[in-house]
């Protein structure tokens, strides 16, 4: 069986927004690109703000190890 690497996670709340969405990649940068594309699609903000080295940092500073809640049955 193949291993699979604990994926990142950012949640849209620890933002401030009032939103239950949870971006996730399988490094940090993924994960951060997840979070520009939901914020731009769902929240309304530019992407050029999002993409600046700062921006990227405090977004990925909010990143957590994700692990999938486990199957019921």
């Amino acid at each position: 069986m193949a291993e699979i690497k604990q994926l990142k996670a950012i949640y849209c709340r620890d933002f401030g927004y009032d939103c239950n969405a949870v971006m996730k990649g399988r490094n940090p940068d993924e994960a951060i690109d997840a979070v520009v594309k939901h914020f731009v699609s769902m929240h309304g903000n530019s992407v050029r703000d999002l993409q600046t080295p700062e921006k990227r940092a405090e977004i990925g500073a909010k990143i957590k190890d994700w692990e999938a809640p486990p199957k019921n049955g």
